[in-house]
């Protein structure tokens, strides 16, 4: 009985710090959906906004890539021209940011319209993605990320895709992966069916080798003969010299007068 109590009080105590946690992340003012929506719809526009962005090239952008030649060129004379690193770094994020304005409208063209919002809360965060399109009938999708106070923590855009688009691309990396593997597969069952050519060239080298050295044993064997047969004509007629000079007979009663060597 006491376990069943024990584990009740935990259930409710869980549900409650959940609820609780719930509860406080959407209470949170900084993370409240009109406010953030509002701000990211605001910073979308700013960041189309062109009289701004002409503002910006005359005083930061030109001055930057004709007097420094670049954001490089700046921050190895900072010291020299006196700024500060917070206002390096300012500097430096408007620098950036118009460079991936020109890059946007290059590519995409320019802003239309905002076609739809989607606020995303999590729990100590939230992020707001705008879809938004443009004159050359592109569309993108900005996501701005905020964290528990309300500030923006960082921002990217991105050319829209939809579902369809994205299971085309997905079938295209599925099917190039999988010849991929074919490929690999046969190429490696080209070099296993190459071993037994191996193998055979092996296996012929050694025959050839024995028959090599086993030809010249014959021509060995006649000269050890040859050698024997001078050897034993050469102690008859040693014999036969000596007996010549001892005069001496044989034991058959023959005597050696003269040897002629044919």
């Amino acid at each position: 009985m006491k376990r069943r109590v024990t584990f009740m009080l935990c259930m409710v105590f869980c549900l409650a710090f959940v609820f609780t946690g719930c509860s406080l992340t959407r209470e949170n003012p900084n993370l409240a959906k009109k406010k953030l929506v509002k701000n990211a719809k605001e910073y979308v526009k700013t960041f189309w906004d062109e009289d701004q962005r002409a503002t910006q090239k005359q005083q930061y952008v030109d001055v930057i890539d004709q007097q420094f030649g670049g954001l490089k060129g700046l921050e190895s004379q900072r010291d020299a021209i006196g700024v500060s690193e917070e206002q390096l770094a300012n500097i430096e994020e408007i620098y950036k940011d118009y460079k991936s304005y020109t890059k946007a409208v290059k590519k995409y063209g320019t802003f239309k319209k905002i076609i739809k919002t989607k606020y995303s809360l999590a729990a100590s965060s939230a992020s707001v993605a705008v879809t938004i399109s443009t004159d050359k009938g592109k569309k993108l999708v900005f996501t701005m990320n905020y964290d528990k106070t309300g500030e923006m923590t960082d921002h990217k855009y991105e050319e829209y895709q939809s579902v369809g688009q994205i299971m085309g691309r997905a079938g295209l990396n599925t099917i190039m992966s999988m010849a991929i593997v074919f490929c690999v597969l046969i190429f490696i069952a080209l070099i296993i069916s190459c071993f037994k050519f191996i193998n055979a060239a092996q296996q012929k080298a050694p025959e050839e080798t024995v028959q090599e050295t086993s030809a010249p044993v014959p021509a060995v064997a006649s000269e050890v003969e040859e050698n024997l047969v001078d050897d034993l004509e050469l102690v008859a007629v040693i014999a036969a010299a000596i007996a010549a000079a001892e005069e001496l007979e044989s034991a058959d009663g023959l005597v050696v007068r003269s040897i002629i060597r044919r």
